[in-house]
């Protein structure tokens, strides 16, 4: 089959033009993007708080937790999101973004996790049915009953529900992990907004 094709003059002095300009900001090949400069507070928070006691810096993670100022794990690692929630922390009272914790502000910190945890009614249980030991938030889950395979605790209302279960012997971490992760056709507006994989535990959020 044969096809014509119309050039206008104008339009291919406007293409050449355009290619002109691709070919002469393409960087060449093989190039890379520079590196991005470290941040030295950062540096200098890390070096700090990794030389707290672990139980002292897991302690703080979870205190940032309560305070709703810290979305991840209490691992007792150091990174952007510890020294992001630190700096939060210390914004309204204008304290200096260094991403540490002076005596004062860690008591501060330490007192408004308390806080939270007492007005959810926190306490750690030993679940009878599957043996783990767990927070739960008495005051927000006050309903207790089993579930198929395990344990279950709601709100009145029925609108926030906390399931304990068992894997089946022989699944592993990681299978389990991936199960957690994966997609839900029947909630397809389900959002993980963390999610983390260790040897021996993961977590995962979301909304």
């Amino acid at each position: 089959m044969l096809r014509a094709c119309l050039h206008h003059p104008r339009t291919e002095q406007v293409r050449a033009a355009a290619l002109a300009l691709v070919l002469l900001s393409a960087p060449p090949a093989g190039a890379q993007a520079p590196a991005p400069a470290p941040n030295p507070q950062l540096a200098a928070a890390q070096a700090s708080f990794e030389s707290l006691p672990e139980a002292e810096r897991k302690a703080i993670q979870t205190d940032l937790i309560w305070t709703g100022h810290f979305n991840g794990a209490a691992s007792g690692s150091y990174g952007p999101l510890t020294f992001r929630a630190i700096n939060a922390l210390k914004a309204p009272a204008r304290g200096a973004p260094d991403g540490m914790l002076n005596p004062a502000e860690r008591r501060t910190l330490a007192q408004g996790a308390q806080a939270a945890r007492d007005a959810a009614g926190f306490r750690l249980i030993a679940d009878d049915r599957t043996g783990v030991r767990i927070g739960i938030p008495a005051t927000v889950l006050p309903k207790r009953d089993a579930s198929p395979a395990g344990s279950r605790w709601q709100s009145g209302d029925g609108k926030i529900t906390l399931d304990t279960s068992v894997t089946p012997q022989g699944e592993t971490l990681e299978a389990v992990y991936e199960k957690a992760t994966a997609p839900t056709p029947n909630n397809p507006g389900r959002k993980i907004t963390y999610k983390l994989l260790r040897p021996d535990f993961f977590v995962v959020t979301g909304e």
